[in-house]
């Protein structure tokens, strides 16, 4: 079963906008890693208000590489809140998206986002997020097995950590080596505005 506004053949990408906006953004993130972090705090919200405006539609395709090489199931379980967060509405998965990416736990080993209260503490942050059925979705893991699939269809696209952006076919570096931005919103959107 897949959350609320996905797309692709089995509901596995989350989507930011209307699909039906003349550009399309990718995104590859992973919620434990530090990068993706970094990348959330320069630029989340630009997405956001290019999305809001009608430029383009964000498509987010979500890595469990740290689950996978450290221990631990967090960014399997927090990509699973935010899918039960785009059933509620976009606006409130992308405010939970930042929210998460705002409490990342550091060093990732430290894997706070495998502990169900620690979502839900964080998803009472976002005004109109909370509810039964959303509580509910969370405690119960839902969308957990579809978060595996989300994860296991990264490798598909060839891409080698995160976070990576591809305008159209165009590949925006967002991360130098040291993984400090390698972009300022100004110069995102420049780069998008083309």
């Amino acid at each position: 079963m897949a959350p609320a506004n996905t797309t692709g053949a089995d509901g596995t990408i989350l989507y930011y906008g209307d699909l039906k906006a003349p550009h399309v953004l990718q995104v590859f993130l992973e919620m434990r890693d530090r990068a993706s972090h970094r990348m959330a705090e320069s630029l989340l919200g630009t997405l956001r208000q290019g999305a809001d405006e009608g430029k383009f539609v964000v498509r987010f395709h979500f890595a469990a590489i740290l689950d996978d090489t450290i221990g631990g199931n967090g960014s399997r379980r927090a990509l699973s809140a935010l899918a039960a967060a785009s059933d509620v509405a976009q606006k409130q998965f992308m405010e939970y998206l930042g929210t998460l990416f705002a409490a990342q736990p550091f060093p990732p080993g430290n894997d706070t986002f495998s502990d169900t209260s620690e979502l839900l503490t964080l998803a009472g942050q976002v005004s109109g997020l909370r509810s039964a059925e959303f509580d509910q979705k969370v405690t119960d893991d839902t969308y957990l097995t579809w978060a595996g699939e989300v994860a296991g269809d990264f490798s598909s696209f060839g891409v080698v950590g995160t976070p990576v952006f591809w305008y159209d076919d165009e590949v925006i570096p967002v991360v130098k080596i040291d993984g400090g931005p390698a972009i300022t919103p100004q110069e995102f959107l420049a780069q998008t505005h083309k």
